[in-house]
C-alpha cells in the first residue's frame, strides 16, 4: 500500500488536560530555548533539523524541548505523507488560545478602591467565595 503526496498523515497532539494548567504552560515555556522554539513554531511548521539550523543546536537538545512542549500540549506533529521519516512540528492553535486567554486574565490589573473593599470584590466574584481568581 503506498501513500500518496497528497495524503496527510494525522496530526498527533498531545493530552488535552494539560493545556488547561496555566501552571503547566508557563513551565514548558520558562525555559528560554522553549521559548524560542514555540516562537517558532507560531509561525511555521518546521522539522527539528530546520529548528537546530535556526538556533545552532543540536539536534538531540531540540527533540528533548519539543518532547517538553508536546507534553505540555504546545505543540502538534505530522509524519510526512511521503517519507515518513520526517516529522513536522507546529504550535497548537487551541493550547495557545488557552495560553493567551488564561495570561491575559492573570494580568487584568484592576484598580482597586482604598480600605477593605478589594477583598470583599475578590472573594465576591461570579464564580462564588475564591473562584476564578487564579483560574
Amino acid at each position: 500500500m503506498s501513500i500518496s503526496s497528497t495524503t496527510a498523515l494525522p496530526v498527533r497532539r498531545a493530552p488535552r488536560a494539560s493545556s488547561d494548567d496555566l501552571a503547566t504552560l508557563l513551565r514548558a515555556l520558562a525555559d528560554g530555548t522553549r521559548l524560542r522554539i514555540f516562537a517558532l513554531l507560531t509561525k511555521a511548521e518546521l522539522c527539528v533539523c530546520e529548528i537546530e539550523d535556526m538556533l545552532d543546536l543540536p539536534q538531540s537538545l531540540v527533540s528533548n524541548h519539543l518532547a517538553a512542549l508536546r507534553r505540555a500540549g504546545l505543540v502538534s506533529s505530522r509524519r510526512d505523507a511521503e517519507d515518513s521519516r520526517w516529522v513536522f512540528y507546529r504550535a497548537d492553535p487551541a493550547a495557545a488560545a488557552v495560553l493567551r486567554e488564561r495570561l491575559s486574565a492573570l494580568l487584568d490589573v484592576r484598580p482597586v478602591p482604598g480600605g477593605n473593599l478589594g477583598m470583599a470584590m475578590i472573594l465576591n466574584e461570579d464564580d462564588g467565595p475564591g473562584r476564578g481568581v487564579f483560574f
